[in-house]
């Protein structure tokens, strides 16, 4: 399970950190670990990743970071992850806290297959975020049915 939500929770940072490149070139993820996994009840969970990030550029902050994770179309898992401020021309570790919670229609023991399917090809994911300049302008990022496989090749 560890694994999985590893693979889940990196794949939300990719994507979210991933999402202001678009504008500022050259911002890439360093390192991305899970340091803690706190059940919340029988379907929720908050992590805490240390998330590396090398940004040449400008000061951003990640807002409203949200995910949908998919196996074969249907909605298995929820994130949120809270606010994150990236320094600018700095290379660095930052602590990212995610919150999910799983789809009340998902049989939790389908997340099993994914331990036995190397190419993660039932899983994809949709993100929205904000990407906010610190003068407060940014713009909205949205995503949909991105492949987890595609995303972890990017790390």
């Amino acid at each position: 399970m560890k694994r999985v939500l590893k693979l889940i929770t990196i794949s939300l940072a990719v994507i979210l950190a991933g999402a202001c490149s678009k504008s500022l070139k050259d911002i890439t993820i360093t390192s991305c670990d899970v340091t803690s996994i706190s059940p919340r009840g029988l379907s929720a969970f908050d992590a805490t990743l240390d998330l590396g990030v090398n940004n040449p550029s400008v000061q951003f902050t990640l807002k409203k970071m949200n995910a949908t994770v998919k196996m074969d179309g249907a909605p298995c898992l929820y994130l949120t992850a809270d606010d994150v401020t990236i320094a600018p021309r700095s290379e660095n570790v930052y602590t990212l806290i995610v919150h999910g919670t799983m789809d009340q229609g998902f049989n939790p023991f389908s997340l099993l297959t994914l331990l036995q399917s190397p190419g993660l090809e039932p899983v994809t994911v949709d993100v929205s975020c904000f990407g906010a300049l610190k003068s407060g302008l940014g713009k909205n990022f949205e995503y949909k049915d991105l492949p987890l496989k595609d995303l972890l090749g990017q790390i």
